[in-house]
């Protein structure tokens, strides 16, 4: 059973056109509200084919479900979403935002690992190699010059600590810098301009009511990271704040991590991360959601942070909610924090962080839009890859799947 379309907008009458494989001995066609549990309203429909057509206005947000009665069998139904008139206007995009390459410790090419990104779904994408930036810029060049249909965004993960802080831990972390206009170890180089930068800070700082355990010409490092990032156009996101690194310590001074969360502006943290290292998310998801912010409310992202194309790609993600896949777009619903953080859990539920509308509407996308989503998505980079391999020419069939996925997308949203 089909039904277009399945997301529509609050207190608008729309047009459903249902599809069912029999139509015989229908008895009654109903939609009830999962949000309000006394809503349920029995609807008038005519028949055409094999399809069922009616209309409706539903006036609650959220899931709700139209139920095809029987007269001899049992009833069947099918999901759908209402949203209000602003998220109506947007539409879902998944991303991920930590990755490496052969520019870093990565095992696999920037484009290598743009490919797998898009087979996994991906709408989205940034290579984030430490402290460098050429990773990012060659990820981006060599998906123009092969027209590869994702986003993909210039990226780095500094070590704030500086370069060495990449594998020995000094407390400061790492930040994501996601489309900066320049990278930000690029700006560390000039040394006496760096240090006379981070004094500048100290003494500021100093004023400021913060913790006493922060010793604040150390801390000046994060502030200095955050303030470039923005200075440059881009997005910081707090990585793996909770990472207990080899020493046994957190990479991350916890101190550092709830004072960049109350008082710097930091856009984001991420709450899903690499598997294979030890990290409580737990405590990030609790600490980076209860926290005040003196500033804004920080999105919460899930990312890959693979090192490899088959290192855990799509099993934790990003989806964000933006009016196109442009970078502006993208970098707008971040900063207005329209994110929810995904962790796929083969088996299981899938594990949600973000705001609560946000989270129950991703929670519905995954399970009926997604889907066929991804399916398109991994067909689209095969064929990519097999135009690359043959060096022949796969135009044709390429704009029949992206024909498709538009052609879905479409009829899924009203």
């Amino acid at each position: 059973m089909k039904i277009s379309p399945s997301v529509v907008e609050q207190n608008r009458n729309t047009s459903y056109t249902l599809t069912l494989k029999n139509i015989s001995n229908i008895e009654s066609l109903e939609v009830l509200s999962r949000s309000d549990y006394y809503h349920k309203d029995t609807l008038k429909y005519k028949i055409q084919d094999n399809t069922l057509l009616f209309s409706y206005k539903m006036s609650y947000l959220g899931e709700f479900v139209v139920k095809v009665n029987f007269t001899y069998k049992e009833s069947k139904i099918v999901t759908l979403y209402c949203l209000n008139k602003k998220m109506m206007q947007l539409r879902p995009l998944k991303g991920d935002l930590h990755m490496h390459s052969i520019y870093s410790d990565g095992r696999a090419t920037p484009f290598a690992m743009v490919m797998a990104s898009l087979e996994a779904g991906m709408d989205f994408v940034s290579v984030t190699d430490h402290d460098s930036y050429k990773g990012s810029l060659k990820a981006i060049e060599k998906a123009k010059q092969n027209k590869i249909d994702i986003l993909v965004l210039r990226g780095e993960e500094v070590s704030v600590g500086g370069k060495k802080d990449m594998s020995v831990s000094q407390g400061n972390g790492h930040i994501l810098s996601i489309n900066a206009n320049k990278s930000i170890e690029d700006q560390r180089k000039d040394t006496q301009k760096y240090e006379k930068e981070l004094q500048i800070i100290a003494t500021s700082l100093k004023k400021e009511d913060i913790d006493k355990n922060i010793d604040v010409s150390h801390y000046a490092k994060n502030i200095w990271v955050i303030n470039k990032i923005k200075e440059a156009k881009g997005i910081s996101i707090l990585a793996h704040p909770n990472w207990v690194y080899k020493d046994g310590k957190y990479h991350l001074h916890q101190a550092f991590y709830k004072e960049m969360l109350k008082s710097s502006h930091l856009d984001g943290v991420e709450v899903f991360g690499e598997e294979k290292i030890k990290e409580h998310n737990n405590m990030t998801h609790l600490t980076a959601l209860q926290t005040k912010n003196k500033h804004k409310y920080l999105a919460p992202f899930a990312n890959s942070d693979a090192h490899d194309s088959d290192h855990e790609i799509g099993d934790r993600f990003t989806i964000l909610f933006a009016k196109n896949k442009s970078a502006s777009s993208v970098v707008k619903a971040m900063k207005e924090g329209l994110c929810c953080a995904v962790f796929k859990r083969e088996n299981y539920e899938h594990q949600f962080i973000g705001k609560d509308e946000l989270a129950q509407y991703v929670y519905f996308l995954i399970k009926e839009y997604y889907p066929k989503h991804t399916t398109l998505k991994s067909r689209l980079a095969k064929l990519y890859m097999d135009q690359l391999i043959n060096d022949g020419s796969f135009e044709k069939k390429i704009n029949s799947v992206k024909k498709r996925l538009d052609e879905y997308t479409n009829s899924f949203f009203s």
